[in-house]
């Protein structure tokens, strides 16, 4: 493995002894507190983050040799209470497609070190592996026991990735395994209590990452037009404290970046923009919201129809529920960012073009209300979009549904395909699988598991396994290997996409 091998226990070693410090001190040696990661590698650099206890100048140096006997980049990073002693340092200058090393020092003081992979040069036709997942509640109860210990990402930490795409709910800050998150530093807190987790430590010093956020961070299925402002430009500072993101506009995590000829990484943030859902247009007065009303609509089979009566459903949805869902004066994305993606698709040159997609587009057809098939319009204009522009190999990447999926992404359940969605996850929740047992009952899963089957024709579906995602792209066949992986490193679903 290229990575640094003795990464892991100086890591663990590090945030055992580091674990006491808060924030308590305002003088003498600092003490590293919650690990490093690295993210938003480009060809020629990386944005470096580290936490210590106090404020202090500290200097990032970055080395091509694991025992940093040739600094090849240092900068300083300003580690400020107003910034919950956090630091970041955006490193450049650096050379393509070489493995680096990097440390936070201050003075005779150092922080675990930490290695990333730069990406290669544009246009370099060179082969790319990477791993994928989100969802991860580290969340403690009073007796101090967490529900999920992350252990998937010593599995996923084994596959030596070029980088890790971590997406979507990297907290829980309305866990039901602990106090809501309502004030900056309630969300600190539960950053600073997932990143004492090892596995995770692990993962983020030995590669680096790309990461977009869902709902969790803020709040259960929130809408961002919607969602109350204090507690979401809480939710938005944490974040961008404690995670290594490009960008001078604090409100945008919506970004693009190139790995050499053969990937283009296009970043999407699903929730700051959006308008809410329709749930409630679409539950008669005193019910439940309609579960699957995408299989009432005019001209539907039969057999949709038949099984909508079958749940208790009248064969047709109520067609206020239908407009609501295909209002298209309703945004996910919202307009300048809709505008980005679109340009993002049309104008990249790569063989394959990732989506990192926080919320599932293709169609799954129970219960859209969160996803993209809750806002149909803007949902079909961007996958006819890519129909009708002929956009080849798009690749969307997707976490938020805790199971395991592989199918194709379609404008309707009648159309051709036009892209390919692999869900992974979750890292450390509950799965799809255990809520539907819990709510339903255990012969209800089968039956879920037989209606995607038929209807949306998801050609892989496991709901009960901690999981992550393997994509490799060989560019000398142009395929794109994807393979959802257990915390076993079994595999779950596999497909392997062929360039076009």
């Amino acid at each position: 493995m290229r990575r640094l091998a003795a990464l892991t226990l100086l890591a663990a070693v590090a945030l055992a002894v580091a674990c006491g410090g808060d924030g308590d001190k305002t003088s003498g040696p600092v003490s590293f507190t919650h690990g490093v990661a690295s993210g938003d590698v480009t060809p020629d650099g990386a944005v470096l983050w580290t936490r210590v206890d106090h404020e202090a100048t500290l200097t990032a140096e970055v080395s091509a040799d694991a025992t940093f006997g040739d600094i090849v980049a240092d900068t300083k990073a300003e580690a400020t209470a107003e910034r919950d002693f956090t630091a970041q340092a955006a490193v450049d200058g650096l050379e393509p497609a070489t493995q680096y090393y990097y440390r936070f020092r201050s003075g005779d003081n150092v922080s675990t070190p930490g290695s990333f992979r730069t990406a290669p040069a544009d246009g370099a036709n060179a082969p790319v592996r990477f791993i994928f997942s989100g969802d991860s509640d580290g969340t403690a109860g009073e007796d101090g026991s967490r529900a999920f210990d992350f252990g998937v990402l010593d599995t996923a930490r084994d596959e030596d990735a070029d980088f890790f795409l971590y997406f979507g709910d990297t907290i829980y800050a309305d866990s039901g395994y602990g106090p809501k998150a309502t004030t900056l530093d309630d969300f600190r807190a539960k950053y600073k209590e997932n990143r004492l987790i090892q596995p995770l430590a692990s993962i983020l010093a030995a590669t680096s990452i790309y990461t977009t956020w869902d709902d969790h961070e803020v709040e259960n299925d929130y809408a961002g037009k919607t969602v109350d402002p204090e507690l979401f430009a809480a939710g938005l500072a944490a974040y961008r404290e404690y995670w290594p993101i490009r960008g001078d506009d604090p409100g945008i995590l919506y970004r693009r970046f190139h790995w050499g000829k053969a990937v283009d990484i296009i970043i999407l943030d699903e929730r700051s923009f959006r308008d809410p859902d329709v749930a409630a247009e679409c539950a008669p007065a005193g019910g439940s919201a309609d579960v699957l009303p995408g299989l009432g609509i005019p001209g539907a089979p039969e057999e949709y129809k038949d099984l909508r009566v079958a749940v208790g459903l009248p064969a047709e949805t109520d067609p206020a529920c239908l407009a609501a869902l295909n209002d298209p004066g309703r945004t996910l994305l919202g307009a300048e960012q809709k505008q980005f993606l679109l340009d993002a698709l049309e104008s990249s040159e790569a063989t394959f073009k990732i989506v990192v997609n926080p919320l599932p587009i293709q169609e799954i057809v129970a219960q859209p209300y969160d996803r993209w098939e809750g806002y149909r319009a803007e949902r079909d204009e961007i996958v006819k979009f890519i129909g009708d522009n002929n956009i080849e190999n798009v690749i969307f990447l997707t976490t938020d549904f805790h199971a395991n999926f592989i199918g194709d992404v379609r404008l309707n359940l009648a159309s051709p395909a036009v892209a390919v969605e692999a869900i992974a996850g979750p890292i450390a929740h509950e799965t799809l699988g255990d809520a539907i047992v819990r709510d339903r009952g255990e012969a209800v899963l089968p039956v879920y598991e037989q209606l995607l089957k038929q209807i949306p024709r998801v050609d892989c579906a496991v709901f009960d396994a901690y999981s992550y995602g393997l994509v490799e792209i060989d560019p000398t066949d142009e395929s794109a290997t994807i393979t959802l992986k257990d915390e076993s490193g079994e595999t779950l679903c596999s497909t392997v996409v062929q360039a076009s």
